[in-house]
């Protein structure tokens, strides 16, 4: 590992993964399948250790431990506990594989959740940096470097209230900065001395995060897909740029492997072929990042004069006038301001440029006859599924990219009925449509308290803010506000659940600004990026050192339409490890805050809350019930308020299992349809637009875009989808994009969600680290013109940093075009060099339109490293910070 601080004769890996990374690998390729009983267990790998804590005389029990991590599964994951200690791990076997109820399967992530608990590298102790001083910070460059001092809970609680009073005192409230996640209870306690202020991102959602509304779909675009059990019903069904197989392995495959099995066709778009794509035999639709504008508009375009050859075969032009306005001219919405519309731009009436698919293939680099088929594929009166994730939305000006993607699957009319349906499928909300089946309860605790500070920090400005004292200042992620610059002074940063360090943009200008500010402190599991570069650390409890925790039904990116998983404490809290509500009762108290009015409840009544809270809808009657069947013993043995009730099963026998399953069939009472209400009364249940239809002509649109001041040369935003160079883009990588001309760094590059990790989450884990290599995938045509082959290391580099990483080569991606996978932990060596491949090193804090963070639009060169060859990442050194006691 480079220099941060931890110990360099700690143990390494090579003895104690071998077999089990290799057995982690097996189970990944052969579909996460689940142990049945105790005694059936994989046969150990030759050289293996027998479980010695194993002893069959010693009673253990089988509990459902939380797998929460923001990855995509939302799967059973359960552990066999003897004396506190976990011996093995099993994912759902509480029903037969079906159709009707499949198994929630647990991916090689879940089933290492035993190293995120009881690793070596779990933080211990409060600690601090060894040369920090009070309010000025001491030695600031020695961030990321510094040695550390164990101190015990009470001092820390000190050290952290006094800097924040300090610094509201000298500064005042808007000198703090809480980014990322600006939630929780941390964030309850310095609400409540005045705030601080925040920052936002349109992180995994891009610019769908306010198009979606606007143009008529739903928030972020999530829910308005048909629920799963449809997809057999398609003729097509079209990934665009998704990856379930990494994503979310589990319930959501096997629903598109009862599709394919079903004579369904898959369609993936996107600039590689990657596993999902692979095992279903997609067709592949390649688009450069960043590209899909251009992609989209020649399909726009393509349908266009296929359906004027062939008059009404391909556009459904009685669905565009019902549903929709502003495809052409005759269907204008009251607020249009400019006398133009969607169709007569394409053809080219107003920039003397028809979007054609050969326009379009010299910037997508997709072959025309691709374009064609996607056009010819979408005609009317086929059955079309298409399901994106949000990829080509982490771009930059990928401002209209969504109101594209959505106005050719309208052009073909496919929403709303069997078989057609225009949606996500992200993460675990694949299929698992807005048309809930259970609603968690609420925990009962108080109301957050409203924070006083208005500022809001843009993600590609968050650390430019600190380093240059001006920002542009923002609402609600959901909000395209008008420009409003101010300046800001920050002193003060809290790193707590999120790390946006490593997953915003720009970790090179993150690690300058954080050495710039007078104190830094995180909450932290083991020794991340963000508790490297603090000042003081707060060791933080995992999942299954929690009393518990509901996963399932309409929890945002965390659902499962047809399941509840209710987990329950593995373990208790581990060295002196804290829960992050514990953590800020300290601080409160040391601020003379009272604690019991901030945190009246206990862990176990908020728990007990959320499950008496539960709720279910009825197949019969479509009413919202009780979920759960709650005794007075029940209430009393755990020693908690509340009331009894009857539901549908007991609270006994829920936790027990740990699961609940709706069995489904096609056609049931829960079968839904997207946009159905909409689809059958539009005029009863208008979309959230001017026009209460869908906006494919969006006057809304184009004015907040061309008024919330980030987009730059003068470029005016249309209200229709409208194409622009990327920031960052394809042309951007030549000197002379007409003339041909590469640049410096002619390569773009994006960032795959990786099955190792979940963003930064796994990635010190020793069975996920050796089952699967951090590798840079390269082209086979590109590795060949620079001389590299698998394995060798190659740097990569641009404007902003360098990485070393071992090369992948592939055929399997387009050529010009790299894929570096997200979230590994900064790992900088004394030459400044990243060892670890920091995708976010090479972002540029840059943007336009509404303010996205452009991930998957950056630039960067390789080349063949001439120095010593990576040492493979599981064999080094964990990292464990050596404390003075």
């Amino acid at each position: 590992m480079g220099n941060h601080g931890a110990t360099k004769n700690a143990i390494t890996r090579r003895s104690f993964v071998g077999a089990s990374a290799a057995a982690i690998a097996g189970l990944a390729m052969v579909g996460c399948q689940p142990e049945n009983k105790l005694e059936e267990v994989e046969p150990q790998a030759e050289g293996a250790m027998a479980d010695a804590e194993l002893d069959p005389t010693i009673e253990g029990k089988w509990v459902t431990a939380c797998c929460n991590n923001n990855c995509g599964g939302m799967c059973l994951n359960r552990v066999y506990v003897v004396d506190g200690v976990v011996v093995r791990q099993k994912t759902d076997d509480t029903t037969e594989d079906s159709m009707a109820a499949p198994q929630l399967r647990a991916c090689p992530r879940g089933r290492s959740k035993k190293q995120h608990t009881f690793g070596a590298d779990r933080l211990k102790y409060p600690m601090k940096r060894k040369n920090w001083e009070p309010h000025t910070g001491g030695k600031k460059e020695l961030r990321g470097i510094d040695e550390w001092v164990r101190i015990s809970w009470d001092e820390a609680s000190e050290i952290i209230a006094d800097e924040l009073k300090n610094t509201i005192d000298q500064h005042g409230n808007r000198a703090i900065l809480f980014p990322g996640q600006c939630k929780g209870n941390i964030m309850n306690v310095i609400n409540s001395i005045g705030g601080a202020t925040t920052s936002i991102t349109s992180g995994s959602m891009g610019t769908a995060v306010y198009h979606s509304t606007v143009m008529g779909m739903p928030v972020m675009g999530l829910g308005e897909e048909n629920d799963r059990t449809d997809w057999v019903n398609a003729d097509y069904i079209v990934l665009y740029g998704c990856n379930q197989a990494w994503a979310s392995p589990g319930t959501y495959m096997y629903y598109f492997n009862e599709a394919k099995k079903a004579g369904v066709q898959f369609v993936f778009v996107g600039p590689e072929y990657n596993a999902t794509a692979a095992h279903f035999n997609a067709k592949w639709i390649q688009v450069r990042p960043g590209s899909d504008l251009a992609f989209l508009l020649a399909v726009a375009y393509q349908m266009f004069v296929n359906d004027e050859q062939d008059p009404g075969s391909v556009i459904d032009w009685d669905f565009l006038a019902k549903y929709t306005v502003g495809i052409d001219g005759d269907s204008m919405p009251d607020d249009a301001k400019a006398d133009e519309n969607f169709r007569d731009y394409v053809m080219g009436a107003y920039d003397g440029q028809p979007k054609t698919p050969e326009w379009a293939s010299a910037i997508c680099g997709t072959p025309v006859e691709d374009i064609e088929f996607y056009a010819d594929m979408l005609k009317k009166d086929n059955a079309v599924t298409t399901l994106r994730s949000y990829a080509a939305f982490r771009t930059n000006d990928s401002d209209d990219t969504n109101y594209a993607w959505m106005t050719v699957s309208l052009m073909g009319g496919h929403l709303g009925k069997p078989g057609n349906s225009t949606g996500t499928a992200y993460h675990n909300c694949v299929g698992s449509c807005i048309d809930d089946i259970f609603h968690p309860g609420a925990s009962g605790a108080p109301a957050a308290p409203a924070n006083p500070v208005t500022d809001v920090v843009n993600d590609p400005e968050q650390w430019s803010a600190i380093l240059t004292g001006k920002f542009n200042c923002r609402g609600s992620v959901l909000e395209c506000p008008p420009e409003d610059r101010r300046e800001i002074d920050t002193r003060l940063i809290v790193f707590t659940e999120a790390s946006p360090m490593n997953t915003l943009l720009d970790t090179s200008s993150a690690i300058d600004a954080v050495r710039k500010v007078d104190f830094v402190f995180a909450t932290a599991r083991a020794f991340t990026t963000q508790a490297q570069y603090s000042d003081v650390v707060l060791p933080v409890i995992t999942e299954w050192e929690k009393v518990g925790d509901l996963r399932g039904g309409s929890v945002m990116t965390l659902k499962n339409r047809e399941a509840l998983i209710g987990a329950t404490q593995v373990c208790e809290p581990l060295f002196e490890a804290k829960s992050d509500k514990d953590i800020a009762r300290g601080i409160a108290e040391k601020l003379g805050l009272n604690a019991d009015e901030l945190f009246p409840l206990s862990d176990e009544q908020e728990f007990f809350n959320i499950l008496a809270g539960t709720t279910m809808k009825s197949a019969e009657t479509g009413e919202f019930v009780p979920f759960l069947t709650i005794t007075e013993d029940d209430i009393a043995s755990r020693g908690v308020e509340g009331e009894p009730q009857e539901g549908v099963i007991s609270i006994g026998e829920f936790l027990e299992k740990g699961i609940y399953k709706v069995e489904r069939k096609p056609g049931d009472a829960y079968t839904y349809y997207g946009y159905q209400a909409f689809i059958e009364d539009p005029e009863a249940n208008p979309r959230a637009t001017p026009s209460g239809k869908f906006e494919i002509y969006s006057q809304t649109k184009a004015d907040a875009l061309n008024g919330c001041g980030y987009t730059a040369d003068g470029f005016v935003w249309k209200p229709y989808p409208t194409y622009k160079a990327p920031v960052n883009g394809y042309e951007a990588s030549f000197a002379d994009f007409e003339g041909g001309v590469k640049g410096d760094y002619p390569y773009q590059i994006f960032n795959p969600h990786y099955l190792r990790r979940s963003h930064t989450q796994f990635d010190n884990l020793p069975y996920l680290r050796q089952a699967f290599s951090n590798p840079v995938f390269i082209s086979a045509v590109d590795a060949a013109e620079k001389g590299i082959e698998d394995g060798d290391t190659v740097r990569i580099y641009n404007e902003r940093s360098q990485s070393l990483r071992p090369a992948s080569v592939t055929e399997r991606l387009m050529p010009g075009v790299v894929a570096l996978p997200h979230g590994p932990w900064v790992d900088m060596d004394k030459d400044g060099v990243d060892h670890a491949g920091a995708e976010n090193l090479f972002t540029a804090p840059v943007t336009s339109g509404m303010g996205v963070a452009g991930y998957n639009t950056n630039l960067i060169n390789f080349e063949k490293y001439e120095g010593a060859s990576l040492e493979e990442d599981y064999l080094l050194a964990q990292r464990i910070p050596a404390i003075e006691e």
